[in-house]
Order: structure tokens, then sequence, then C-alpha cells
């Protein structure tokens, strides 16, 4: 696997070493709850846009299943909003992220 890193680094003048993220990346400042709520829906989704799966809580490597039924291969510290948990309760219960 690190071998693949470092040919990911070949391509990209600025790596030293290993390119574990893929080249392009944006990071953004996370500046409200509505932003972060955005950014999390969109990392559960990505699994179902490439259609490895059909509901974001099949994928175990996310922690999508942590939100929806409290259950995951991993522990998570999950966002825990009052006022937001109140008004997505229903999309929560038919499995769907938010």
């Amino acid at each position: 696997m690190l071998e693949r890193f470092k040919l990911a680094t070949e391509s990209h003048s600025r790596n030293k070493n290993y390119q574990f993220w893929q080249y392009g990346n944006h990071a953004e400042e996370v500046y409200s709850e509505k932003f972060m709520w955005s950014k999390l829906d969109y990392i559960h989704l990505n699994p179902v846009r490439t259609g490895i799966v059909s509901k974001p809580s099949e994928y175990i490597y996310s922690s999508a299943s942590n939100y929806i039924n409290g259950e995951g291969i991993l522990s998570v510290d999950k966002i825990d909003i009052p006022v937001i948990d109140v008004l997505k309760k229903s999309s929560i219960e038919k499995n769907i992220i938010f």
C-alpha cells in the first residue's frame, strides 16, 4: 500500500514522500451548524453516489449507521445538536441522512 502512496507523489512536485489524500482536495472551515451538516451529509452520501451501496447506513466504514441506528464498526462521537435532531428525526427514521 505504501508503494501506491509513494507512486502518487511522483505526479505532484509539492509532495515529498507519500500522498494519502487525493490531489486537489479543498479544505474548508466549518463556519456554521448548517454547513457542518451539509459536509457530513456529503461524506455519508459518497458511497451511495458511487454505487457501492444503496443507503448510506449500508456502508460499514461510514458513521452514517451510527447516526441512524446508533451502531457502527467503530464508536463515534456524534454531533448532537438538539434543535437539529428534532427537526430531522423523521429523516433519520427513514434511513435518509439529512
